[in-house]
């Protein structure tokens, strides 16, 4: 036997505790916030805070949820935890490489209320804080793994395939089954519109078996992320930041009421200085970290919010109707961020404005037009149903009319989308609106 010695090259990454709690901090709600200071508060003997009165303000959650429960073939009463935890600690039992573990977590953070993942595999990918970014197949196995480990439907990027894998883990395997999922697949819409002549022609299927077939449908669960608990905002939100006018322009500030601010100990330096305790060093050096990254997050949110609202003039002005066309890349660009960093810090916080309090990424949309002449589509649902508000009821306008007075107003716009916009606004066509 020869005996050999090989020296090997390999490349890894680990978040450092400081990242990992940057990225915990910045996240989350106020409510999230103080919540985890809370924690910090009570684990580490180096913190302190004047701010005792906004500690220990959770919210006491109702037992009975607002939400539809959706289905009954999969166990769906409430869950004690929030989706995130969930998906953590479902995750927690696999063993993951470092790569793995940070493209783990960034699908997870990908994923809403509702349970579904909202950015796409290559956008997740670039975000991932690597050199090395991992394969789209990798993130794809990763992503089949969460979809097929935790609660049926969980991770899936739009409706049908939300369906399709709860249908998947049905165990007989039936005609009914199968006919569900080519439904699901090819004529979901048609289902939404209730043309079941279609279907049944599609289906190749008898009245009765279309009926257990859209019966098993309804009985699935469309948004599986909402029988887990999860903070009830309903109850009262507070804005992380205020747009106020001031000499005639416009001033962006930190609801100062809202943060808790935390400092050591005054004699932490000198019991550092005395004492040989490892232990009692790295609690001293995290609540340095801590006190670091709360500092960080509030200038992170202030910027982006100024940036937002220098965007948003014709908002503050007028108000919703005159909202502007605004991506997360620009704010990102403008600001030399990452996309993601711009998500995270737009996510459950909110602003105050002089019409009302918003979540920081409502002013993030899409825009209509072209020539390069961007119309926000928030600002164009509001204009259409001004339109119909204060139309003739005796002689609404049609589609076609609406189209021709947008088009004077120099938005370019087809009719098809004025009708498609109309049907977003839940709104009947003009000849089953007259009055």
């Amino acid at each position: 036997m020869k005996l050999g010695l090989n020296l090997k090259l390999s490349q890894s990454i680990k978040l450092t505790p400081l990242l990992q709690q940057s990225i915990k901090l910045l996240h989350a709600s106020q409510s999230e916030l103080n919540d985890l200071i809370e924690e910090y508060l009570s684990d580490n003997f180096f913190l302190s805070t004047k701010d005792k009165t906004l500690l220990s303000k959770k919210n006491s959650q109702s037992q009975n949820s607002s939400h539809e429960i959706y289905y009954d073939i999969f166990k769906s009463e409430t869950k004690n935890q929030s989706l995130k935890e969930y998906l953590v600690e479902n995750i927690a039992i696999f063993n993951f490489g470092n790569e793995d573990q940070l493209t783990i977590s960034y699908l997870i953070d990908s994923i809403d209320e509702n349970g579904y993942l909202t950015e796409s595999l290559e956008s997740i990918r670039n975000s991932i804080p690597i050199k090395k970014k991992p394969k789209i197949q990798q993130i794809e196995k990763l992503l089949k793994l969460i979809q097929n480990s935790t609660h049926p439907g969980i991770g899936a990027r739009n409706l049908n395939e939300c369906l399709i894998i709860q249908l998947e883990l049905i165990e007989n395997q039936d005609q009914i089954c199968s006919l569900a999922k080519i439904l699901v697949k090819t004529n979901l819409n048609t289902l939404a519109n209730k043309n079941y002549a279609s279907l049944k022609k599609s289906l190749k299927c008898s009245d009765i078996d279309l009926e257990k077939v859209i019966s098993l449908i309804k009985n699935l669960n469309p948004k599986p992320g909402l029988i887990f608990q999860k903070e009830d905002r309903t109850s009262y939100i507070t804005a992380d930041v205020f747009v106020k006018k001031e000499n005639d322009k416009w001033v962006t500030s930190l609801n100062e009421e809202n943060n808790i601010k935390l400092k050591l100990i005054e004699n932490a330096q000198n019991i550092i200085n005395t004492s040989p305790d490892s232990e009692l060093k790295e609690k001293f050096q995290e609540a340095k970290w801590l006190i670091k990254n709360l500092n960080e997050r509030s200038i992170s949110i202030l910027r982006v919010a100024r940036e937002i609202m220098q965007n948003q003039i014709d908002f503050l002005e007028n108000g919703e109707s005159s909202i502007n066309s605004l991506t997360l890349k620009k704010i990102a660009f403008d600001l030399e961020l990452h996309e993601s960093t711009i998500s995270r810090i737009s996510t459950n916080k909110f602003i105050a404005t002089p019409h009302g309090i918003y979540e920081m990424k409502f002013f993030f949309n899409s825009s209509v037009g072209k020539d390069g002449d961007d119309f926000s589509s928030r600002s164009l649902l509001n204009k259409i149903n001004f339109l119909i508000s204060n139309e003739n009821p005796k002689k609404p306008y049609s589609d076609s009319e609406i189209c021709k007075i947008l088009n004077e107003d120099g938005i370019e716009i087809a009719r098809r989308t004025v009708a498609k916009y109309r049907i977003k606004l839940k709104i009947l066509p003009s000849t089953q609106r007259k009055g």
